[in-house]
């Protein structure tokens, strides 16, 4: 297997479970639709020459749900973000000079208290000195209520789904380091959320 672009961009959480849900819709559309095909060849007596989807391994399937189930749990920030407030939040965090990484755990852990920064931002009170609350402050204002009761409607509405198909499936067949190199950066707000703005650079 050959790597074509190693880690060319850095995802949020938040990105990873869309990813992570797409992959599981799909999976589970697959999965019907081999099963209604298998069925109405069992119908009409036409033998089954070779399978009509492609199988993931049962442990990837088990990764997959149990990722989705841990990034969607309410104590998760994922459940009141979204992509325009998330590429938002990374353009008003520009002033602070932080590391791409530092950025990435910002959103990721959407600290709501002082403290909370400690463990994201090294040097804290070196580099930002009296600015902590300006950053919850920002941190506070990207997580919508209304995104997270639209969330959380979804992904039960989802999860459940899923859950269903894919028991049905089975019954019928049997996720950072510091970068001293990256203490300033310049933020444009180019780009779509957090994956645009937080691209990985390489020297040439």
């Amino acid at each position: 297997m050959e790597v074509l672009s190693p880690r060319s961009a850095l995802l949020a959480n938040y990105e990873v479970l869309a990813l992570l849900r797409e992959l599981d819709a799909d999976h589970v559309a697959r999965t019907k639709s081999a099963i209604r095909i298998k069925k109405e060849e069992d119908a009409s007596g036409k033998p089954t020459l070779e399978p009509h989807s492609e199988e993931a391994p049962e442990n990837l399937r088990t990764v997959e749900l149990e990722a989705i189930q841990y990034l969607s749990a309410e104590y998760q920030p994922t459940s009141q973000q979204s992509d325009h407030a998330i590429s938002q939040l990374v353009r008003d965090l520009a002033p602070f000079s932080l590391t791409k990484a530092e950025k990435l755990q910002v959103v990721n852990l959407a600290p709501t208290e002082p403290v909370e920064l400690y463990v994201i931002i090294e040097e804290l009170e070196d580099r930002l000195g009296h600015r902590m609350n300006e950053i919850i402050g920002i941190v506070s204002r990207s997580l919508s209520t209304t995104a997270a009761a639209t969330s959380t409607q979804s992904a039960s509405s989802t999860n459940g789904s899923a859950h269903t198909a894919t028991v049905d499936a089975y019954e019928v067949e049997q996720g950072w380091e510091h970068d001293a190199e990256d203490a300033e950066l310049d933020d444009m707000g180019e780009g779509t959320g957090v994956e645009g703005d937080l691209d990985m650079e390489y020297d040439d």
